[in-house]
C-alpha cells in the first residue's frame, strides 16, 4: 500500500445555534467530541496513478457516457421496483393511516431486548451493563402507553439526524475500541426525509418512527409535526425541487450569508442527495422552503437561501454514465462514517446518496442494495472463479455494483488489464494473522483495484465479492 501517514487530528466543534423563539431549531450536533486520527486524502494506492482520480479520465474511456439510460418515467417505474422488491424501502404516501398498536409495540420491546442482551462495550471500554438499559432506557420507552389502534402523526426532518435502535445517544459498541462503529446507529435521514410518527418516549425527546428507508428512533426536537401527511407531501414530493448534486450546499437565512463557496458561515449544509423544495430563484439565489419545528413541536414553514453558485440541479440530472461517475468523484476522499456518523458515509451511504442524486429511491443497506436491478451474477465466498471475471467482463461502469459481505462498491472500469472501483471504506487489511487483524486505517471514499487486501487473510476484495448487480 503506497499512501502517505500524514496523519492530523481534527477537532470539530458545532457552533451554529439559533435562538429557539426564532426557529425552533438547535445545534447540529449534542456535545463537542474529538474525532480519531484520519489518515489524509485522497489516498493514493498501488496501481493507482494521480489522473485516475479526475472523474473525466473514466469518462473518456467510455463509448456514449451521455446516452440517457433512463428516462425520468423509466425512473419512476425502477424506484416503484424498488419498493416492491425490497422490505427496507416504505411509501410512506401509499402506506396506512392507522396503525396496530400491538405491532409497534413488538417492535420496540424486540429492539429492546436484542440490543440489552447483547455484550457491548462503552466508548472507555467498559462493559455497558444490563442496568444501565433498566434504568436509562427501559422507563421512557411507554410501550404500555401504546394505544390499541396509533393513528399515525406526520412529520419532517428539519435537518439531518441520526436513526436510532433506541432512544439514546450512548455509543455502545461490539468491540472494545471499536469507537467509530456505534452497534446503536441505523443510518442518518436528510433535510426534508418524511416521516411517519408512531410513537414517542415518556419524555417526550423521541418519536419512534418510519421513514423511507429506515425505521427506528430519532430526536424529537429534529422533526417538525404536520397536520396531514397530504402537506407533508406538498413540499417533500414538490415539483419545483433542488437536487444537492455537491457534497453538500450551503442554506442561509440571509440571502448574502454565502456566495456559494462555503467560505462563509452557512446556516447548515444539507449533503448530496437531500432534495429541497423551492419557490423562485434571482440571479444570485434559490428561495427555498424549510421546515422548522416551532411551538409543541408544529411546523412553521420558512423561507431560507440557497446560492445558484452551489453545486445543485432544479430536478435530477440526467440519469447518464457521465452524471453518475461526476457524482461518485465528488466524494473521493470524504469522511467514512458509519451510519451517517461525523457527517461521513460508509460503504452503503457512498453509493445512497450517489444514487438519491441522481433520482434513483436506493434502499440504504448493502444487503438490500444488491437485490436492486439486473443481478448479474452470484458466487461463493472466496471464489476466484473464470465465471466472475467473465461477469466482471460485462460490469457497466458507474451502474454496477459489486457486493461482498459487509462492503459495497462501485465499478468504474477496466485499464490495463485490473478492474477498478470507488467505495467508501474504513481500513485495509495486511496480516495474515486473523487474531492480530492488522490494518491500516483508510476512513474515507477511495479509489482502488480489486487486489485490495490481497496480502490479508481475508482476501483480496475480488475474491470476496458474492454478487454483482446492474442498475441500468
Amino acid at each position: 500500500m503506497t499512501y502517505s501517514y500524514s496523519l492530523f487530528r481534527k477537532f470539530f466543534q458545532c457552533l451554529i445555534f439559533m435562538i429557539a423563539i426564532l426557529c425552533g431549531m438547535q445545534s447540529v450536533h449534542a456535545e463537542d467530541e474529538e474525532l480519531p486520527l484520519l489518515p489524509q486524502g485522497p489516498l493514493l494506492f498501488k496501481f493507482v496513478t494521480p489522473e485516475m482520480f479526475q472523474a473525466d479520465y473514466w469518462i473518456n474511456l467510455l463509448p456514449d457516457p451521455d446516452r440517457v439510460l433512463k428516462t425520468p418515467q423509466e425512473l419512476k417505474f425502477f424506484n416503484w421496483e424498488i419498493t416492491q422488491m425490497t422490505s427496507e424501502r416504505v411509501d410512506l404516501f401509499a402506506m396506512e393511516l392507522e396503525k396496530p398498536g400491538s405491532v409497534i409495540r413488538r417492535v420496540i420491546e424486540a429492539d429492546y431486548k436484542t440490543v440489552s442482551n447483547r455484550k457491548l462495550f462503552d466508548v472507555y471500554d467498559k462493559y455497558v451493563p444490563k442496568s444501565f438499559f433498566e434504568t436509562e432506557v427501559l422507563p421512557i420507552l411507554g410501550t404500555d402507553q401504546i394505544p390499541s389502534t396509533i393513528k399515525i402523526q406526520w412529520g419532517a426532518a428539519t435537518r439531518a439526524t441520526s436513526v436510532r435502535a433506541l432512544p439514546t445517544m450512548k455509543k455502545v459498541l461490539e468491540e472494545k475500541a471499536d469507537y467509530e462503529f456505534d452497534q446503536l446507529q441505523f443510518t442518518q435521514i436528510k433535510l426534508w426525509t418524511p416521516v411517519a410518527i408512531y410513537h414517542r418516549t415518556m419524555n417526550s425527546e423521541w418519536y419512534f418512527v418510519q421513514a423511507p428507508y429506515s425505521r427506528g428512533w430519532v430526536k424529537a426536537k429534529d422533526i417538525a409535526v404536520f397536520d396531514s401527511r397530504d402537506e407533508v407531501k406538498r413540499y417533500a414530493k414538490s415539483d419545483s425541487f433542488l437536487d444537492v448534486t455537491g457534497e453538500s450546499a450551503p442554506v442561509c437565512f440571509d440571502p448574502l450569508c454565502d456566495d456559494g463557496t462555503g467560505t462563509v458561515a452557512a446556516y447548515f449544509r444539507p449533503s448530496m442527495g437531500t432534495v429541497i423544495p423551492f419557490s423562485t430563484k434571482d440571479a444570485a439565489n434559490y428561495v427555498v422552503y424549510l421546515p422548522i419545528r416551532g411551538s409543541g413541536g408544529n411546523v412553521s414553514i420558512r423561507k431560507a437561501y440557497l446560492s445558484r453558485k452551489a453545486d445543485v440541479t432544479e430536478g435530477f440530472p440526467a440519469f447518464t454514465q457521465r452524471n453518475i461517475i461526476k457524482q461518485a468523484f465528488k466524494l473521493l476522499g470524504a469522511r467514512y462514517g458509519w451510519g451517517g456518523q461525523y457527517d461521513g458515509r460508509d460503504c452503503s451511504g457512498f453509493t445512497h446518496d450517489v444514487y438519491l442524486s441522481m433520482g434513483v429511491d436506493m434502499p440504504r443497506d448493502s444487503k438490500y442494495q444488491g437485490l436492486i436491478g439486473t443481478q448479474l451474477g452470484h458466487f461463493e465466498y472466496g471464489e476466484e472463479s473464470e465465471n466472475k471475471l467473465i461477469t466482471l467482463e460485462h460490469a457497466i461502469p458507474g451502474t454496477t455494483i459489486l457486493r461482498m459481505p459487509k462492503h459495497l462498491m462501485l465499478y468504474l472500469g477496466k485499464v490495463n488489464g485490473r478492474h477498478y472501483i470507488i467505495h467508501s471504506t474504513w481500513a485495509e487489511r495486511i496480516g495474515t494473522d486473523p487474531v492480530a487483524d492488522e490494518k491500516n486505517r483508510i476512513n474515507q471514499v477511495v479509489l482502488s483495484d480489486l487486489s485490495l487486501n490481497g496480502d490479508s487473510y481475508l482476501g483480496s476484495l475480488f475474491e470476496r465479492i458474492i454478487s454483482m448487480n446492474d442498475l441500468n
